[in-house]
């Protein structure tokens, strides 16, 4: 399908042209492409990203152009968000672009619900990052602030679905708290340096939804590293991410595709 294609089906689907004409070159390995977050949900506001998901025949890092952000996943990738909140959020709020063949289609329909107490469990396995901050600022603070909102995000999202009311909109979780504060507090796309109040923010409301976070016994962001080098997993990878090595501009977009 052709660039101009897409825009075009974009533009069908309510997205604004301005926004839409963002839309990078995709690569022939594209074999589907799906939007998600607020401008497929149609509450998008001035400065919202427009989020992309392509499936993809090989891996790929994520690309982004303005305002225009797209993840690439191979079959195998997609799957693994079975259960998980991304896949639920897929499952509910997506609308499908471009897909000729219907297997992104088949491979959304097929997420499924979210087994929140698991969810749970793994963000508060990964706080350990947050467990040595004496050490850790304010050397690695951007990249710590960037992990407690996408954990703090989640934790609230969980709970959402936890209490029957599933809601993946930043805007409608501080409407529902009645905090207007916890949207900018939130949001992906943030404007102005990190501070470590907002960090202690986060990390407060984190404690609220899952309780005391995983302490660090190794003292330090690195040593944490270093020790879970053989065992993989998430605290591994959220702990690279934390670092800013990898995925510094999206919450799904490297390390082996990270799902919660």
């Amino acid at each position: 399908m052709e660039r101009e294609s897409i825009v075009e089906a974009l533009v069908g689907l309510g997205i604004s042209r301005d926004v839409a004409d963002d839309l990078p070159p995709l690569a022939d390995s594209v074999m589907g492409l799906l939007v998600y977050g607020s401008q497929a949900r149609g509450d998008a506001v001035a400065g919202s990203d427009l989020d992309l998901l392509a499936l993809s025949a090989r891996l790929a890092p994520s690309v982004y152009s303005g305002m225009a952000n797209v993840s690439f996943y191979t079959v195998e990738q997609l799957k693994s968000g079975v259960g998980t909140l991304f896949g639920a959020h897929l499952l509910r709020d997506s609308k499908i672009v471009w897909d000729p063949t219907g297997q992104l289609r088949e491979l959304v329909s097929g997420l499924g619900d979210v087994d929140t107490e698991r969810l749970l469990t793994r963000v508060r396995e990964m706080s350990a990052v947050f467990g040595a901050l004496n050490s850790d600022l304010p050397k690695y603070l951007a990249g710590l602030l960037r992990e407690a909102r996408y954990l703090l995000r989640s934790g609230l999202y969980a709970q959402a679905i936890a209490d029957g009311e599933p809601c993946f909109s930043v805007r409608e979780i501080a409407t529902r708290h009645r905090d207007p504060s916890l949207v900018n507090l939130l949001a992906s796309r943030q404007v102005g340096d990190p501070s470590i109040e907002d960090l202690n923010e986060c990390l407060m409301r984190l404690e609220r939804v899952i309780g005391p976070l995983k302490s660090n016994p190794h003292g330090s962001l690195e040593a944490l590293i270093v020790n879970e080098w053989g065992s993989g997993g998430d605290v591994l990878s959220i702990g690279f991410m934390a670092l800013g090595l990898v995925g510094a501009d999206g919450d799904y977009a490297e390390v082996d595709k990270i799902l919660l």
